[in-house]
């Protein structure tokens, strides 16, 4: 029998298959950083453009409220005048 070299007391093998155990797992965790990095860039970015829409948003509502105002007088105003008009007739 030839003698085995050793590292650590384990064999060659198993010192190798230990070694890429622990890359493989450094690997993956490097990736997963990486990844939910990428993630909280992704939210930062929609946040700001959340904020960004939220302000237009505000003022395109504000425009419609005033034209919604305005048409809405306008149809008061007519109907004021049918009900007058209504009213005379039957006088």
């Amino acid at each position: 029998m030839s003698p085995r070299s050793e590292i650590a007391g384990m064999t060659l093998s198993q010192a190798i298959s230990l070694a890429g155990f622990i890359i493989g797992f450094v690997t993956i965790w490097i990736h997963l950083e990486v990844c939910i990095a990428e993630i909280n860039v992704d939210i930062t970015n929609l946040k700001q453009d959340m904020l960004l829409h939220k302000a237009d948003n505000r003022k395109d509502l504000e425009t419609l409220r005033n034209d919604n105002a305005s048409n809405t007088r306008e149809i008061l105003q007519k109907v004021d005048e049918i009900q007058i008009y209504l009213r005379n007739g039957k006088q």
